[in-house]
């Protein structure tokens, strides 16, 4: 019990601000923000270098992207739309919207049928624009530096985006030697909430926390209970809402469903949304509900003292280990492909601002945590830098976005501090304390 107190003391000193997230007026001025996790990143601005400080330049950057653009994950989800709307067709069952999504999804169905989980070709170009941006913004690295080393889980839409980025990488510059592989040797790093992490017990594999039996199943249940109002979900599409219970167990197995069928349409490219269906009060509410469970997997959440995203101490400490053997070598980029809640665990890890917030009240996880900030192909860069004399500084954006951490920042010889660049001693610093702190939790909880 004292070792459990010392672990919720660290864990209360969690009071990063939220990051900028998803508010009910975003979903009402444009719905389709209510699927912003199965869509990708919005680049607003050109790819270009960063300002660094005096005398410093790039030599190495290194990556952990999520997969790109991907079909739902359970082939069921395809086949039993299919059966509830031409069913409910056949009945005269159907609204005039309701005849809509029938024709647009009935379009695709063909298409998607037998490719649960696979990436899709829009996917495929996410990670080819990725690869040709970090090119861009990176020319110096890759001017100094001429070799790649990609790494990606053992999943076919990881594996397909690493080729597609590769594939860019190799169009865009074909003199640069590039070395991939795919592993079972690199699951445990790049995938640590899974079997083959030696520290990962069968309760942290990513399947637990998504299980039925997970410790945030009741409250999750509890706020669809609140959040859903069949009439208003299903009365949209169909006369009479009961019909969808003739295909899914109860309504809120069909509004997930609905929820999930009309979001991942965006994995197909904007121009195949069907977002646009959704009433913005009942996409919003459905958001909430699927946001905090998220939170509860990957997020800093009380619910597992902190055991959910101390795991990711093995992606970290690759990092790490990777970072000072590219402090000489060939290595430009050190490329890893993997899976979203990596991205989440490993920022919650390291305390960036905006990740490490926690919230026991499901009501209130909105507010501090958006998982639309790990769309599809998200990519978390970390840069390196040197100057003349050898000293050493250190980056980190989230879809170039930059992010920051709880030191102090670089201060050049002017006295001017520059936000978001750090030292690499006193990073290298904070890594060991954090990796310390998820030694002591995964060891006592």
């Amino acid at each position: 019990m004292k070792r459990l107190a010392i672990i919720l003391a660290f864990l209360a000193l969690c009071q990063g601000l939220a990051a900028q997230g998803l508010k009910p007026q975003d979903v009402q001025s444009d719905v389709r923000r209510a699927a912003d996790w199965f869509s990708g990143y919005c680049y607003k601005e050109p790819a270009v270098a960063p300002s660094a400080p005096a005398g410093f330049k790039p030599f190495n950057i290194s990556t952990y992207a999520r997969h790109g653009a991907r079909l739902y994950s359970k082939e069921s989800l395809y086949d039993q739309m299919h059966k509830l709307m031409t069913s409910a067709d056949a009945n005269g069952q159907l609204t005039p919207l309701g005849q809509e999504l029938l024709e647009r999804s009935e379009a695709v169905y063909a298409r998607v049928k037998g490719r649960s989980y696979d990436l899709t070709e829009y996917g495929q170009q996410q990670h080819r624009v990725v690869a040709g941006r970090i090119m861009k913004t990176w020319k110096q690295v890759f001017k100094e530096r001429r070799s790649i080393d990609a790494r990606s889980t053992q999943t076919n839409r990881t594996i397909l985006s690493m080729a597609a980025a590769l594939d860019e990488y190799r169009l865009t510059d074909p003199k640069l030697t590039i070395r991939f592989d795919a592993s079972a040797a690199d699951m445990g790093a790049l995938n640590p909430t899974s079997k083959y992490n030696p520290r990962a017990e069968e309760r942290d594999w990513s399947k637990a926390f998504e299980a039925d039996t997970a410790r945030w199943n009741p409250a999750f249940k509890a706020l669809w209970r609140k959040n859903l109002d069949p009439q208003s979900y299903f009365g949209r599409f169909f006369k009479d809402p009961a019909v969808v219970l003739n295909v899914f167990k109860d309504y809120i197995n069909a509004a997930r469903m609905f929820y999930f069928y009309l979001a991942f349409s965006e994995t197909l490219g904007p121009d195949e949304s069907l977002m646009y269906m959704m009433d913005p009060a009942d996409a919003w509410k459905a958001w909430e509900c699927e946001n905090f469970r998220m939170y509860s997997c990957c997020g800093a959440t009380p619910l597992y003292h902190g055991r959910n995203w101390a795991l990711e101490e093995a992606l970290l400490r690759d990092f790490v280990k990777y970072w000072e053997t590219d402090m000489t070598g060939d290595v430009a980029a050190r490329l890893r492909f993997g899976h979203d809640y990596k991205i989440a665990g490993l920022l919650t890890l390291l305390e960036a601002k905006g990740w490490d917030k926690c919230e026991a009240d499901p009501n209130e996880v909105w507010k501090i945590f958006d998982f639309g900030n790990m769309p599809m192909a998200s990519t978390l860069l970390f840069a390196l830098y040197r100057n003349d004399k050898g000293d050493v500084l250190i980056r980190c954006t989230l879809d170039e976005e930059l992010q920051y951490f709880p030191i102090p920042c670089y201060r050049d010889a002017g006295g001017r501090e520059w936000q978001g660049y750090y030292t690499w001693n006193v990073f290298r610093a904070h890594c060991e304390r954090r990796l310390a702190l998820a030694d002591f939790i995964l060891n006592n909880t």
